[in-house]
């Protein structure tokens, strides 16, 4: 609940939302029909509807009325509405009640006046139907009902209207729908326009919050998310609820500034302005983008304003204004992402393996190969692993990306076993992909399937500190290595490595990462820190591959250090499997002789 309003007001305001802001332009001309029947039927010069917020009345639709809003200080309205009661007025200018009222004493001069309540079903009061006269007069009991059951279907045409779908049904906002309606039938033309987009609390949370506590609970919070923005931002613009914790303002390009201001204000206060018997960790971060009426194109206009919003969700900060050349990266990176589902959904072509060798680096004999996969895209050609694998590994695509790759590697050394090639095939693996219950079981199947021993696979665990935190992942390595798997831990020596990881995870092979390797032949500090590096590591019982090696000099230091393993471009690059065999040949050959 908000501190600064007690639950009948928040209740008050609430039902307000379905009326003040929300009435259409199409409903607003019904309306103005009902005015006008008002005043035909009950013989009225002028007849009005109203809706109040905190400090006005709004004149919602009239019929021969000479104001368009008026504050609730003196209103008759007003009284009404606190009344909560029929009132008819007589001669205003008489009344103890009303004759110093400014709609009195000053313009239009109001002398008789009856006016209704428009209760909600929940029975609040929001506004009123009423119709003036300029003169006294008398209101008969016939006009009398009259009044109350056109006041009852003027009722009954507003919450009918909100009913039907334009209305988000938790916070009593306008929704998206309305939103885009808003944009579409806007009238004013070639005027600029900015649609700013706010997230208020994470999308997580309030999924566990409904997990552990129930939907009730979630729903109270974001009624009272919707109410303090609307508190605070609904005299400077029109709010949408367009999802759960994420509104919309519509603002003239003017008031930009002075809403944004506004909006900064709110990301200070919201934390301490709402409470609630469970902590709540609410931040608003905002996204925005300008645009010129009329609009073709209004969802556009939404889609990019939430590109704005997602990169300041992305980078942490609380306001990005819309860039076309990230929103370009992130349409790319989606589109990457459906075809890379839906090429491993229908076996379509443009996934395949390379293959980089492995070899003892005092021997120089090829003891294996990692398998690294490549994308050649239909549209964007050649796709790198850094491009799409990121954006796999947040989605359900890993499972069968890795699955792939296992089993074209599993084939690949079949056919290597047929043709005389003996080695065996690395393949990367992800912690989402060790914490699968099935792991070991498909990988066996594969194994059955190829005619292939547990020797002709091995693993290399990414994101190593991932795995340590994951028991699943802990677990399924464990049984891989006491299967006989071997097991290596990738990129020793970036980001997490941490020296107790290497405790608490079995493997066979530290691979050093190529940042540690690049400088040794012209910097005297890594070639000490990779010497210590590789001690510490045999002591530990662990054997070393050294990634990265692209030069004769780097390679005799590591021979000197005494690093088990190698590989790099000084071997050779990745290479596709036909060009890996014609290699393996020739480098077989230079090595016997």
């Amino acid at each position: 609940m908000l501190r600064q309003l007690n639950h009948d007001e928040e209740q008050r305001m609430h039902a307000l939302d379905r009326l003040l802001f929300h009435l259409d332009t199409s409903q607003d001309n019904v309306l103005s029909q009902i005015t006008s029947l008002t005043s035909k039927i009950l013989n009225m010069p002028s007849a009005l509807i109203t809706v109040s917020d905190t400090h006005s009345l709004h004149i919602k639709a009239k019929h021969n009325f000479v104001l368009n809003e008026m504050r609730k200080v003196g209103a008759l309205d007003q009284y009404t509405m606190q009344t909560n009661e029929l009132l008819v007025c007589n001669d205003a200018s008489q009344d103890e009640r009303f004759k110093n009222s400014p709609y009195v004493s000053g313009e239009p001069h109001i002398r008789f006046y009856a006016g209704i309540p428009l209760i909600t079903k929940a029975g609040y009061a929001i506004g009123t139907l009423s119709v003036v006269d300029y003169v006294a007069r008398s209101f008969s009991k016939m006009q009398r009902r009259d009044l109350k059951t056109l006041a009852s279907i003027t009722m009954a045409l507003i919450e009918y209207r909100n009913a039907i779908g334009l209305i988000d049904a938790v916070t009593l906002l306008p929704n998206r729908q309305r939103l885009i309606e808003d944009i579409s039938q806007s009238t004013d033309i070639f005027e600029d326009f900015v649609l700013i987009l706010l997230d208020s609390i994470d999308l997580t949370y309030i999924y566990e919050m409904a997990r552990s506590l129930g939907m009730p609970t979630v729903e109270s919070v974001l009624k009272d998310i919707g109410l303090f923005l609307r508190l605070n931002i609904s005299r400077q613009a029109s709010i949408y609820s367009i999802s759960a914790g994420r509104f919309a303002l519509l603002v003239k390009k003017e008031q930009q500034e002075q809403v944004l201001s506004t909006l900064m204000s709110c990301a200070d206060r919201i934390q301490q302005s709402i409470t609630s018997h469970i902590p709540l960790k609410l931040e608003i971060f905002i996204g925005y983008t300008e645009f010129q009426i009329p609009i073709d194109d209004p969802q556009r206009i939404l889609r990019e304003a939430l590109s704005a919003l997602h990169d300041a969700l992305k980078k942490n900060t609380r306001l990005m204004a819309y860039h076309k050349e990230s929103d370009e990266y992130q349409k790319r990176a989606f589109t990457l992402l459906n075809d890379l589902s839906d090429t491993l959904q229908h076996d379509h072509p443009g996934l395949y393996l390379v293959y980089q060798p492995k070899l003892h680096i005092k021997t120089r004999r090829v003891i294996g190969a990692e398998a690294l996969i490549r994308w050649r895209h239909p549209e964007f050609g050649e796709i790198y692993p850094d491009q799409f694998i990121p954006l796999a590994e947040d989605t359900t695509l890993m499972r069968p990306l890795t699955e792939w790759v296992i089993q074209q590697a599993a084939r690949q050394v079949r056919k290597w076993r047929q043709s005389g090639i003996n080695i065996s095939v690395s393949v990367n693996v992800t912690v989402t992909n060790f914490a699968e219950e099935d792991l070991i079981e498909r990988l066996q199947r594969i194994l059955r399937t190829n005619e292939l021993s547990i020797h002709d696979i091995e693993f290399e665990c990414l994101e190593t500190q991932k795995i340590v935190e994951n028991s699943a992942a802990l677990s399924t390595i464990k049984k891989l290595k006491d299967q006989g798997f071997m097991i290596s831990l990738d990129d020793f020596g970036t980001g997490y490595s941490n020296l107790n990881y290497l405790k608490n995870t079995p493997a066979h092979v530290i691979k050093l990462d190529k940042s540690l390797i690049k400088d040794m032949k012209t910097d005297k500090s890594s070639r000490i820190i990779v010497q210590h590096t590789i001690e510490m590591l045999h002591k530990l019982n662990y054997l070393v591959l050294a990634e990265g090696i692209e030069d004769e000099e780097t390679l005799n230091y590591l021979g000197q250090y005494n690093c088990d393993q190698g590989q790099g471009y000084y071997f050779s690059r990745p290479l596709v499997a036909d060009n890996f065999a014609q290699w393996l040949a020739l480098h077989d050959t230079s090595i016997k002789s």
